[in-house]
C-alpha cells in the first residue's frame, strides 16, 4: 500500500496481486479493489497522451510539408514571369523553367525563333499578346542562332516552330506562322490537367 500512497498505482496493483496468489485475504482484496481503478485510470491517460502526442506530430509533419510546398511554389512562381515571354539564354536555365512549371503543372510554350526570320517577326506580337493573355502558362523564347544547340535538341527544322511542354516533355508543336493552330494548342493543352 505503500507504493500506492507514492502515486506508483501500477507497482501497487502488481505487488497485491502478487500477494493475493501467494495468500489471500479480505484486506487484500479490499486494498485490490482500492488501487485497480487508479491503475485502470493512468493506463487511460497514457493511451490519450500518445494518441494526442501522435496526432500532435502529424500535424506539425503536415504543416512543415505545406510550408515547404508553398516555399517551392513561391519560388517556381518567381522564376516563371506570368503574363511575360522569358528569352532562353542557356540549357540550364531552360531546364530550371521546365522544373518550376512541373511543380506548378504549367503548360510551357517553347518558341524557336531566329532574327532573319520574316514570319517570325509576324508571330513575336501576337506571341507576347498570347502571354498576357494567358497566364497560366509559361512562354519561353530561344532564337536558334544564339542557341543552336537547344534547337538541335528539339528537332527544330524550320522556324518559327513552338513547342508544347507538359512535365520536360514535347506533347505538341506548331511548326509556321500559324496564330490560329497556336491558339487552339494553347487552348487544347494549357486547360487540361497535368
Amino acid at each position: 500500500m505503500a507504493k500506492a500512497m507514492l502515486g506508483k498505482w501500477e507497482d501497487a496493483a502488481h505487488d497485491l496481486h502478487l500477494a493475493a496468489k501467494l495468500d489471500f485475504d479480505e484486506e487484500i482484496s479490499s486494498e485490490l479493489k482500492k488501487v485497480e481503478p487508479n491503475v485502470h485510470k493512468i493506463e487511460e491517460h497514457k493511451k490519450k497522451y500518445e494518441r494526442l502526442r501522435k496526432e500532435r506530430d502529424m500535424k506539425k509533419a503536415d504543416l512543415e510539408r505545406q510550408r515547404r510546398h508553398a516555399e517551392e511554389v513561391s519560388a517556381a512562381s518567381a522564376i516563371l514571369k506570368p503574363g511575360d515571354v522569358i528569352t532562353i539564354h542557356s540549357s540550364n536555365q531552360l531546364e530550371e523553367i521546365f522544373t518550376a512549371a512541373s511543380k506548378l503543372s504549367k503548360l510551357v510554350i517553347l518558341y524557336f525563333t531566329a532574327t532573319w526570320c520574316g514570319p517570325c517577326r509576324f508571330m513575336g506580337p501576337v506571341y507576347k499578346s498570347l502571354s498576357e493573355q494567358h497566364r497560366n502558362v509559361v512562354f519561353l523564347k530561344l532564337d536558334i542562332d544564339q542557341q543552336g544547340n537547344i534547337a538541335h535538341r528539339w528537332n527544330v527544322s524550320s522556324v518559327p516552330t513552338f513547342s508544347c511542354v507538359i512535365n520536360g516533355k514535347e506533347i505538341d508543336k506548331v511548326v509556321g506562322a500559324d496564330k490560329t493552330g497556336l491558339e487552339r494548342k494553347i487552348a487544347e493543352h494549357g486547360s487540361r490537367k497535368q
